[in-house]
């Protein structure tokens, strides 16, 4: 019974009540009809004064007055405090009525309510006030004080949890705010003190310890412009995230987070619709291949969070695949079936598709450190590329609907084996038509924080002191974030069909060595105190990478910053699958130079990468042999 009833009333507040109630009704009559009241109207108050306070408790009760912690009151109680005034006084006004008893004046009624509502509504909310005023008190003696860049929901949320926490020590001053309406106006009792122009001043004029910026979907430019003014002011400089890493969409004070380099790349991130994509794959079983990697450890997280009917997460790293099945599993993100394969093993991707009937697979499972494959060439080319044929012949065989390839820039024009693995990986998607399944290829830049990335090297390098350790003065690269990345391969799902190849508009290449610079004063040092050191490009290793091959060309999406590529099938699927087998043979005979001599028919350009390949792994076999060829060969349109 007492579960139906909810918490325990507060009988203090009870008590109060009723004294309250019998006082607000007996002043109401005596300031409307004088005082002493007359007879008749005090017989009729003698008579239902009770019934009219019981039932206004009553009333007060079921709005939930008694079960309510009064010292976190905020608009929602004030508005439920004063619904039950208004409602009980109509309550009693009904009574009245019902009952046949002498007519209360209207006006009685009104002073009522408004004696009630002051007295039952001010103690509760003053224990609200003094709470606040003794919060505020302790923080503005021991509490950092911090100007929030940023007078909007984000701003106002951060700025009421400060107030709220005092224990986390933030003391808000001010907020700054470039919309020149909200210029001297008041939030939570923090004055907008004057535009983002106006920081340098502010932060002087105010003591500051640190600038919160709590516009996450500004311009990133802004927020560069922030740093920079921090940085020259020597105050730390912080940021909330974007609302694509709040997943329940709310901004809290833990959400706030040191500036990362994203945040300063020169371009705003790239958005889909994610209740698209949710709506896609709710209640479909999707697959992961690679799920222990930086991206198909974020694929898993985000499908999680779309509510799929089963989540299949393969691996061949044992160790990696299970803390991101233990991970999902903590966050509730299940149901989740994990298993430890390798994509190479046909028998096991059949058996794995036939016991669990994924809708869509995206296929992340690749080796991708450039100068450590190019010691290992085969095993670049067994698991990349053999390894993603075996898949999708077993997707297609059972029925897939969706196979996504997440391919790299890498594989246009390749000077290096992982490059040409992957790009004879994409080759290889393309030869498949299945009547049930479309194969689509999604092509990254480089993907910001992954593993082995640069961000993370910088990271290790800075906090051990430098030198932070660059290849080339003039390598450059696009750049995109692990958000972004998974994004990409999301919504491919929604709008891909057969045979497409996307790419995301990631802006102007960047220079690694200004992302060095960048994340140094970021990290909080000069150049001078962390040097940078240049160490000379490494094996297989391009100065500049492209997003388009020779006879590419790009297409409109539906989506304005993701891009359909034309023209990547370099023969027709009969001739490619042709290759592709005796490309297989060849690697299971241990005969790379006939492997990458067959390679040359589908990614054009690779002899000489093969000679270079083979005599830096220590292999000497000669790549000089007649060409075999090929009937009706044809390029594909």
């Amino acid at each position: 019974m007492r579960r139906l009833l909810g918490a325990r009333p507060q009988w203090s507040l009870v008590l109060f009540d009723l004294g309250a109630l019998a006082f607000a009704i007996f002043f109401a009559f005596s300031l409307r009809l004088g005082w002493p009241i007359k007879h008749v109207y005090l017989d009729f108050l003698q008579n239902y004064i009770v019934p009219f306070i019981v039932l206004k408790l009553a009333i007060f009760y079921f709005f939930g007055l008694y079960r309510r912690f009064w010292r976190y009151a905020s608009i929602h109680e004030l508005r439920i405090l004063i619904q039950a005034g208004i409602t009980s006084s109509l309550a009693v006004l009904a009574f009245s009525y019902g009952m046949g008893t002498l007519p209360i004046p209207r006006s009685v009624l009104v002073v009522d309510g408004l004696v009630t509502l002051f007295l039952v509504g001010g103690v509760r909310l003053t224990g609200r006030a003094l709470r606040e005023f003794n919060r505020q008190t302790v923080a503005s003696v021991e509490a950092k004080r911090v100007l929030i860049a940023g007078a909007g929901d984000a701003g106002e949320m951060l700025a009421r949890e400060m107030q709220r926490s005092p224990d986390l020590g933030y003391l808000p001053v001010g907020f700054v705010d470039d919309d020149r309406r909200k210029l001297g106006m008041w939030v939570h009792g923090i004055k907008v003190q004057g535009a983002i122009s106006d920081l340098p001043d502010l932060i002087e004029a105010y003591d500051t310890a640190e600038v919160i910026i709590a516009m996450p979907s500004t311009d990133r430019r802004v927020k560069a412009g922030i740093v920079r003014t921090c940085k020259q002011a020597h105050v730390p400089c912080r940021t909330l995230p974007g609302v694509y890493e709040l997943i329940d969409g709310r901004v809290s004070l833990s959400s706030i987070r040191e500036v990362r380099i994203e945040d300063v790349l020169g371009r705003d991130p790239v958005k889909v619709d994610i209740e698209d994509i949710r709506t896609r794959i709710r209640g479909a079983a999707v697959m992961v291949t690679g799920a222990g990697g930086s991206i198909g450890s974020a694929l898993c997280r985000q499908v999680g969070h779309f509510e799929p009917s089963l989540l299949i997460i393969v691996d061949i790293a044992e160790n990696s695949l299970y803390h991101i099945e233990q991970e999902l599993l903590e966050s509730g993100l299940g149901p989740v079936i994990a298993v430890v394969a390798n994509v190479k093993d046909t028998a096991k991707m059949n058996e794995i598709f036939q016991a669990y009937g994924p809708q869509f697979v995206f296929h992340a499972a690749a080796y991708k450190h450039v100068p450590l494959i190019e010691m290992n060439p085969k095993a670049a080319l067994t698991n990349n590329f053999i390894g993603t044929v075996e898949l999708a012949k077993a997707a297609a065989q059972n029925g897939v609907a969706k196979f996504v390839l997440i391919s790299t820039d890498k594989a246009v024009s390749p000077e290096n084996f992982m490059g040409l693995s992957k790009a004879l990986a994409e080759q290889a998607v393309l030869t498949f038509t299945g009547e049930k399944t479309d194969f689509i290829i999604v092509r990254f830049g480089n993907v910001l924080a992954s593993s082995g990335s640069v961000v993370p090297t910088f990271q290790r390098q800075i906090a051990a002191g430098g030198p932070v350790t660059v290849t080339h003065p003039e390598m450059r690269r696009y750049l995109m974030t692990i958000t972004e990345s998974v994004q990409l391969v999301l919504q491919a799902t929604v709008f891909g069909e057969n045979s497409d190849v996307f790419l995301l508009d990631m802006g102007e290449p960047i220079a690694i060595v200004d992302l060095a610079k960048k994340l140094i004063n970021l990290s909080g040092f000069s150049e001078d105190k962390i040097k940078i050191k240049f160490i000379g490009k490494r094996p297989g290793e391009k100065l500049d990478e492209e997003l388009m091959g020779a006879g590419e060309r790009l297409l409109e999406s539906p989506h304005s910053k993701i891009f359909k590529l034309a023209g990547t099938a370099v023969l027709g699927p009969d001739d490619s699958r042709r290759i592709i087998e005796e490309m297989e043979n060849a690697l299971k005979r241990d005969r790379l130079d006939i492997c990458l001599t067959w390679a040359e028919r589908l990614v054009p350009g690779v002899a000489e990468l093969g000679s270079a390949g083979l005599s830096s792994a220590g292999l000497t076999t000669s790549l000089h042999i007649e060409k075999p060829e090929l009937k009706n060969e044809s390029r594909q349109q």
